[in-house]
């Protein structure tokens, strides 16, 4: 083929020289150059017929490869439609797939990361769970792989996503089952009434019972590759098969005991033995009560035998449990018989020692006392009871035995102040929330007439620079009484879809002008991350607080990181005063190189009004005023996220702040940094109704000096009686009043046919107030403190909006 292209342009060429042009040539050289056209597009789509053969002949191999055995299998095209499937039903579309197949499997990590690869067309494989037709006594396990048979040739420009399920539950169905059997076999060893235990060649335990494991007080896995003889004294272990021996027995923490042991038969290597008891007394009868050793050492509740002085007698693996390696004595004894319990165990009261409960309980007629104890070196509190034993035999020095049991109560201790701490939390949030409101109205008043005063004198007036500190002072006010509001959870926050990668690109010119020139600062952000639903002016307040904290950590210069990334919680975690819920979340760590936080405060750092200002450890910020880690901490929480500190002393401090990722269908929106002046005067009439006569002051004059006609009434019931004789266009009533709130009054003008926009002033935030007025678009909310400017952009926003949103 390609030789007549290379011989047609010659033979032209020598047409061309050798004759004279005539029609004939003409027509003879266009017929030549159509028949050579139509012959290569000819060859390149028999070409493309058979590259496209041969891919698909690939894809058939894949599939025919998988088909023996595969129990399903299923191909998808580049746009996600089915080519293929051996399902009877068959499927469609990806998603049907997925809702129908996949979507019988147990959701784990292993199946949304096969999911995630799914979709993102790489090969991949799982090992996944669940009832196979959808009833529960039919669990299945599947190897599902996804395939990928890429095109070779550019003409034919597409790849195929081969799955296959292969159902492998006989293959380990019958392994649970061996595996259940042998269980069951192990549990019913472990509850004979004697102890089985193996020996190797040199006499080192290599296995054993927990019958045997109590009589010695210790459990399995600290007697495996023990010696025998660290347990028994009379055991010879090269004994022959069935030969009895009677030996003693030398349990930890307790007085020795007879026993007979017998070596058993067995085709292994190994050396079985049997032990059981001979004597259910302690071996010197004097020295402790008669207390069978298999209650005493089986029970689950950590128990000791002591005399009234407090000297342990006995006590049981149990109690040893929770002691080993856990409780130190001061002066290094290892606690055991002999040693006195109240050397490592003390009151939880200060009303009563143990040493006074074990005289009183020695001595109360009804045998029993309770006591609340904490162990030395350690967490652990627990409950003691502490119990007479009528026994013939009084202890050595003349008095009775005790047994005083414990109940481990710290989990509870542990509920019972995570409780305080929330109702604290609770009742200062109400304080602070009261407080704020009562505020915002003194504060509207103060830095409204600031305004009103500052458009009557120039820059260079004297009094201008007066009025002027006292705004900025009512602002600081404010702002105190936002992070109020922000702890207490109760200021208004406007959630938008953002890009924390944007939001802190944005935000680190500004955090490196804080920091100074003595910290290194670095933002690492973490690829593709999840868009978040949040505050972006109040999530900057949080990493402004967090930095500036940091900052104070190191007056001497460090590093300060701030790193981004997607977190997928498989379960609930611990964070701050909660526990977080599983799911998708984007977490943002502030670490600096500081001082640390000590480990007695670390609880206490989110609480308000907690500051450590002029101390040499880590600082709170909110300059000084306490607020600032409440505050962070509010923000978040409000948000719906999570946040977490972990830190070492003298070395570095990492906060963690988990946000639930968005998943709807809303657009990451990005601020405007341009502002248009615009007109804020106008003609219409409005209604003020505030019981502050200061607030209602400045509100009716702004709006006069706007152009507006206002009418003004102190109460519900005067601005019921102006709406039944004027006319007005505009609502605007402050929430809280005495008789008749703001939406009482805004249905009663309503009822009387008064249909207006309403904005309802407040100094409580708009997500309150929304959730008991509801979202009708002809009702507005504007917060307290305003500025002159503020009420009148809202104003005039609210009469320049559509007509149609009235209802």
């Amino acid at each position: 083929m390609w030789k007549i292209v290379d011989w047609f342009p010659k033979a032209v060429s020598e047409l061309i020289s050798n004759c004279e042009w005539c029609r004939p040539c003409v027509l003879l050289v266009a017929a030549l150059a159509i028949a050579l056209l139509i012959t290569i597009v000819a060859y390149r789509s028999l070409h493309r017929k058979l590259k496209t053969a041969e891919y698909y002949l690939d894809v058939a191999r894949t599939v025919s490869k998988s088909v023996s055995k595969a129990h399903e299998i299923v191909a998808f095209n580049e746009d996600w439609n089915v080519i293929y499937t051996t399902h009877p039903n068959g499927y469609t579309t990806k998603k049907e797939f997925l809702r129908n197949v996949i979507g019988r499997a147990t959701a784990s990590g292993e199946f949304k990361s096969f999911c995630r690869f799914f979709e993102a067309r790489r090969a991949s494989s799982a090992l996944l769970a669940g009832s196979g037709s959808g009833l529960q006594n039919q669990f299945k396990r599947w190897i599902v792989t996804n395939d990928i048979v890429e095109a070779e040739d550019s003409l034919v420009g597409e790849s195929v996503s081969v799955v296959t399920m292969s159902d492998i539950s006989k293959y380990l169905d019958e392994g649970e089952r061996t595996a259940h059997r042998c269980e069951r076999l192990e549990s019913f060893i472990d509850k004979l009434p004697f102890g089985i235990f193996y020996l190797s060649n040199s006499g080192k335990i290599i296995g054993a019972n927990t019958t045997f494991t109590n009589m010695v007080n210790s459990s399995k896995d600290r007697i495996i590759d023990t010696l025998i003889g660290d347990f028994m004294d009379g055991i010879d272990y090269t004994s022959e098969p069935t030969k009895r021996a009677h030996v003693t027995v030398k349990p930890r923490f307790s007085k020795a005991f007879n026993a007979v042991v017998e070596r058993a038969s067995s085709l292994s290597g190994y050396k079985p033995w049997i032990v059981y008891k001979v004597d259910e007394r302690e071996s010197d009868e004097g020295s402790a009560p008669s207390l069978t050793q298999t209650t005493f050492s089986c029970a689950n509740i950590p128990a000791i035998v002591v005399n009234v002085s407090g000297e342990i007698h006995i006590m049981n693996p149990a109690f040893a449990a929770i002691i080993q390696d856990k409780v130190v004595i001061d002066n290094g004894k290892v606690i055991g018989p002999g040693t006195n319990i109240t050397d490592f165990v003390s009151s939880s009261s200060s009303d009563y020692s143990v040493a006074d409960c074990l005289k009183r309980a020695s001595s109360l007629p009804e045998k029993s006392l309770s006591m609340e104890v904490k162990f030395a070196s350690n967490d652990i509190v627990a409950m003691g009871y502490i119990s007479q034993m009528d026994y013939a035999k009084q202890s050595d020095d003349g008095g009775k035995f005790l047994l005083v049991q414990f109940v481990d109560i710290t989990g509870q201790k542990v509920l019972e102040q995570r409780l305080v701490q929330s109702q604290k939390m609770q009742a200062i949030g109400q304080l602070a929330g009261g407080i704020a409101h009562d505020f915002n109205n003194l504060l509207t008043a103060m830095i409204g007439f600031c305004d009103l005063l500052l458009q009557r004198y120039t820059s260079k007036d004297p009094s201008y620079s007066d009025i002027l500190q006292i705004k900025q002072n009512a602002n600081r006010a404010a702002h105190l009484v936002r992070q109020l509001l922000a702890f207490s959870r109760q200021q208004t926050l406007k959630p938008k879809v953002v890009s924390i990668t944007e939001l802190l690109t944005d935000l680190s010119s500004m955090l490196k002008r804080l920091l100074g020139s003595d910290i290194e600062f670095k933002v690492v952000h973490g690829r593709d991350l999840w868009n978040v639903k949040i505050d972006n002016i109040q999530f900057e307040h949080v990493i402004i607080n967090l930095v500036v904290n940091a900052r104070d950590a190191m007056k001497n210069g460090g590093n300060l990181t701030i790193k981004t990334r997607n977190y997928f919680a498989e379960r609930g975690f611990k964070c701050v005063y909660d526990v977080a819920t599983p799911g998708d979340y984007v977490l943002i760590e502030v670490m600096d190189t500081g001082c640390g936080i000590p480990p007695d405060i670390i609880d206490d750092i989110f609480e308000p009004f907690f500051s450590r200002k002029g101390d040499d450890i880590r600082k709170t910020s909110g300059a000084g005023t306490g607020l600032g880690l409440s505050t962070v901490y509010g923000i978040v929480n409000q948000t719906g996220g999570f946040i977490g500190v972990e830190s070492e002393l003298g070395k570095w401090t990492d906060f963690k702040i988990y946000i639930p990722r968005y998943a709807g269908d809303e657009q990451v929106q990005t601020s405007s940094a341009h502002t248009t002046s615009r007109d804020l005067s106008g003609s219409e009439t409005i209604l003020i109704v505030e019981d502050e006569e200061s607030v209602r002051m400045f509100a009716t004059r702004t709006l006069r000096d706007k152009g507006y006609k206002v009418l003004e009434a102190a109460s519900g019931d005067e601005a019921i009686k102006i709406a039944k004789i004027h006319d007005f266009d505009l609502l605007i009533t402050d929430v809280v009043m005495p008789k008749m709130d703001g939406p009482t009054l805004c249905k009663a003008i309503n009822e009387i046919g008064k249909k207006v926009k309403t904005i309802f002033i407040s100094g409580y935030s708009e997500d309150t107030f929304r959730m008991n007025v509801g979202s009708n678009p002809a009702i507005h909310f504007l917060q307290k403190p305003f500025t002159l400017h503020g009420l009148a952009c809202k104003v005039k926003e609210v009469l320049g909006g559509a007509k149609n949103s009235i209802h």
